[in-house]
This record gives structure tokens, sequence and C-alpha cells, in this order.
């Protein structure tokens, strides 16, 4: 027995986000352990924010292309230096880039229609349409007309750009030019005929052929004769009086009651339904629109760059046996994109697969190390990073863990929860990891706290991975400073204020009065405070 065809992957999830059941952000669609970054690591490295800053889709496609390589994709280093040479040609050449901006602002005219015919339901015009559940007025004429102009557009404008030179995108053109020999797409170019339930193209029929054409349109010129025979036929079949009705006062009431109904649900059922299913089952209009939104992710990648007030440049990727970071002059790529006096910073990663990243709060510890996170990832779906040069290994899997002050295990506590997700980024890292861990074994005494960080350390950097560590603790990045076994980074002062920027080194001395004097709660403050209160009572 021949198994049913389901509506393709893609058009059920846009039809979730359609129905607002999916996001096109969050990474709550792939399971831990199959994409690049985990559930928790996607929220601390605001990979949300970041695909804010980087999307300038016109498609809906396109958008949802590129929150998948940002959450799922995991490229090959072939992929992702042919999408680089991809975004060289875009940049260098004016006229690719412009039709590919024309095509895909056609795209977009349509696209819309598209998927609404493909997933809604056509109530008529008796019933009010509900659009929180996709349904439209009418019998689906006119969106059936718009929408089967999306794809036969857009191929249309594919055959008038200029033939690029990358592989990457000649390889889309191509593909849009074999859908023009899909079945699928010449039933949506038209003329559409059936005969017995079966679909026919012009050239498939003859004139002998007493198959019937779609026109979507309620007027049907064969239809009207038949009207008007009902209507002159009416008042004897209800037994009425001529007196009492002329025949032209019956014609609206016969549209209204059988016409526009008959005819309506007909197409509906036997043209409009039948081919959005078609259509919706097809791999080749599932692929076509794929492709669609594979430009509109790599324009994205161009425009983001383009808008950057920073220097940007394509990283160059290779292949290692561990991971490892050699970047100049990086600028986070969220906080930097529009800031001109945003601070940039070097790391090199190149001699180490452990990093110590010292000095006190609101230093920029954090913010750096979220830089190379959220680079890592530009880098490995081939898009332009902030940055004066950069060379990056590819990454298996990214990890960030913070402190979990949220989420505590009340079983264990904060150190034991803290602990279990070490544990569960220990157990799926491998030397082609990127793992970043701010602070480490929180929730215990001084003394545990250096036993179980430097055992954990110990272990991260015999396994191989880029491990980063974010702390006050000038102890553990002590363990490591003789014999040079890792890198030593901490934060710059100009006098007391922090500059933002890092140079080699350990930060040794404490910052805590600093800190405390910049947020009004110094030693000082204290004492004012506590007198203030103090006389304030005795006054009572």
């Amino acid at each position: 027995m021949k198994k049913t065809q389901k509506m393709r992957e893609l058009f059920r999830h846009i039809r979730g986000l359609m129905l607002d059941e999916k996001t096109l952000r969050g990474n709550s669609g792939v399971p831990d352990g199959e994409g690049l970054i985990d559930h928790n690591s996607y929220a601390v490295i605001e990979v949300d924010k970041l695909l804010d800053t980087v999307d300038h889709a016109q498609t809906l496609v396109g958008k949802d292309t590129l929150h998948k390589a940002f959450s799922q994709q995991v490229l090959t280093p072939d992929e992702i230096v042919a999408k680089q040479q991809a975004l060289k040609e875009l940049a260098e050449d004016d006229e690719l880039r412009t039709g590919l901006d024309q095509l895909l602002k056609k795209a977009a005219e349509n696209e819309d229609s598209f998927y609404r015919l493909l997933v809604s339901n056509f109530v008529g015009f008796i019933y009010s349409p509900d659009e929180d559940r996709l349904e439209q007025a009418g019998y689906g004429y006119r969106l059936y007309d718009q929408a089967s102009t999306f794809l036969p557009k857009v191929v249309e404008e594919a055959k008038q750009i200029k033939r690029p030179k990358s592989a990457y995108i000649q390889g889309l053109f191509d593909e849009l030019e074999q859908f023009v020999e899909t079945r699928p797409y010449k039933l949506m170019a038209g003329p559409v005929y059936m005969l017995l339930g079966k679909f026919l193209l012009k050239d498939e029929r003859s004139w002998r052929t007493p198959a019937i054409k779609l026109r979507t349109s309620l007027f049907k010129p064969m239809m009207f004769p038949m009207v008007f025979l009902i209507s002159v036929l009416m008042p004897y079949i209800l037994n009425i009086s001529m007196a009492q009705f002329t025949v032209f006062s019956l014609i609206p009431f016969i549209i209204l009651a059988f016409y526009v109904p008959l005819v309506g649900d007909f197409d509906k059922h036997s043209f409009i339904i039948p081919l959005r299913r078609l259509f919706a089952r097809s791999s080749e209009v599932e692929r076509a629109v794929q492709v669609i939104g594979q430009l509109d992710e790599l324009m994205s990648y161009h425009l983001y760059a383009e808008k950057c007030v920073h220097k940007t440049i394509l990283p160059n990727m290779v292949v290692a046996d561990r991971q490892y970071i050699e970047i100049e002059s990086a600028v986070n790529p969220v906080l930097g994109f529009s800031d001109t006096q945003y601070v940039a910073n070097d790391f090199d990663a190149s001699q180490h697969n452990l990093a110590f990243f010292t000095g006190p709060n609101s230093g920029g510890k954090t913010a750096f190390c979220k830089t190379l996170a959220q680079i890592q990832l530009l880098s490995q779906v081939g898009c332009y990073i902030p940055a004066g040069a950069a060379t990056l290994t590819i990454a298996d899997r990214v990890f960030y863990q913070t402190p979990e002050i949220n989420s505590l295990d009340h079983d264990v506590g904060r150190f034991g929860t803290e602990l279990k997700r070490t544990r569960d980024i220990f157990t799926a890292a491998t030397p082609n990891s990127l793992v970043i861990l701010d602070e480490l074994a929180e929730g215990t005494t001084h003394k545990e706290k250096l036993e179980t960080s430097l055992m954990i350390l110990e272990a991260f950097k015999r396994l191989g991975s880029l491990t980063i560590l974010v702390t006050h603790n000038h102890e553990l990045a002590d363990h490591y400073r003789d014999g040079d076994l890792a890198v030593f980074r901490q934060v710059e002062f100009d006098g007391e204020r922090p500059t933002h920027r890092f140079i080699n080194g350990v930060s040794v001395i404490s910052h805590a009065d600093l800190v405390a004097r910049s947020v009004g709660f110094s030693k000082d403050d204290i004492e004012r405070i506590l007198n203030e209160k103090l006389q304030a009572k005795n006054a009572e």
C-alpha cells in the first residue's frame, strides 16, 4: 500500500510560524547535543541579539534560514569557504548584488500569499474568516493568482541576473533554472486543465480533449446561459406567477443561492486545494523556496558588514587537531555594531588551549568572552566578523557557563548545580570545542573552590578543548604561570578607570573598593548611610 505523502517539513514549519506556534528566535527546536550551541549557552551568548543585528533578510524563508544557521547547522570547511567566496563576489560586483537584491524584493512581494495558499482554509462568503486560524474569505481565486506567480517570477528574475563566478551562488541559480523543468513549476505557470481528476498542461491536451480549464474567477462564460435558463424556469418550478417575478429579478437570487457556491466549491475542491496539496508535498517546490532563503541569508551577511561601523573581515578558517582562536582588533558584533567608540581587543590562543581573563567587575571580561563566542559563531556560518585579522579553527561545540543563580537544584545547592553544568559540558566537549567558564565552583569555601577549579581546569587542559576562564581569583591563574602554560589577559586601568582593553598578565590587585565606590557602597558610603539612619532614629 502506497504511503500517503505529507506536507514538506519546511512548509509545516512555516505554518507553525504563521500560527505563532514556533518562533524565529530561541534554541528550543534543537535537542541538546545536536547543534553547535546547547540551550544554556545559546541564552548566555545572546544569540538572539546577534541574530537581530545580523538579520537583514527580506523574506520569511531568509529569516528562517538565518535562524537555523545560527542554531542548528555545523558547516564543513569547504562549505564555509564557498560562502566566503560568494560574499567576496557580492562585495566586488555591484551588478550582481543589485540583481540579487531585486530578486529578493520580487520574492518578498508574493511570498506570504504563497504560504497562505498552502495552509489557509477558504470559508466562502457566508462566514467571517478567523485570521488567527489562517482562514480566508472566498474560494481562493485571488490568493491562487498571487501565490502561483511567486516562484515563476523569482525564476524569471534569476534569468536576468549576471552569471556569478562563485560556485555557491552559481549552484543556487542552477537549481532555480532546473526547477523550470519540473511539473510543479509548469502547473504554477499554467494554464491548467482538469480531466477526470487529473491535471493536464496545455501541451498535454488536444482540441478533442473535453478538459475543464482553471479560471480563477467566478465569471464563467459557459455558465451564464445556464443561469439565465434556470431563471426563466424558476417561476414554473416554484409555481409562482410570472406577474409577480420577472426573469431579471430572479437572477441575483440565483447567483447568490446557487451559482456562486456551486462554481466556487467546484473550483476550490477540483483545482485549488488539489494543486496546493501538490505544491506543499513537492520536494522540488520546497527546495526552490530554500534556495531563496539561502540567497537572502547571503545578502544579510553582506548588509551586516556594509552597515557595521567597524572594519569587518572574512576570517581564515582552518582545520586543526584542536580548537584555537587568533584574532586582532576584535569588536563585539552586537554592542559594537553602531558604536564607533567601542574598544577593540586582541586574543591569541594559537599556542595554548587554556586562557585566563582576570580583573574586576565592569572591566569588560564577560563582554569580551561573549565577543569571542559570537565571533566563533559568525565565522562558522560564513559571515563577516568585526575584526582586523582572524584565524579560527572550526568548533564542533561552543559552551558558555555562567553562575546558576536562577535555576538552583535545591538537593545539591549552588555548588552542586554549577558542578552538574560543568560536568555536562566536560562530558560533551572534545579537543575541537570552545569552552568559556565564567567563574567556577561557586557556593563553597575558598579552599574547596580553588581545589575543585584546578581539578576541572586540568581535566579540560588534558582533554584539549580551548578553555577560557573568567575569574577574580588570581590564585587559579598563578598555578599555570610558571612554565608558560596558558594565556593570561587582564583588564587595563587608566588610573582608577578601566579602559576595557586587555593586556598580558594576571590582575592581582583587588579593585573591590573601586567597584564599591562606583555603586555608592564603599566603606565610607556604608559609614555615612549608617550615621544618617542612626541620626534619623535618634531624632524621632
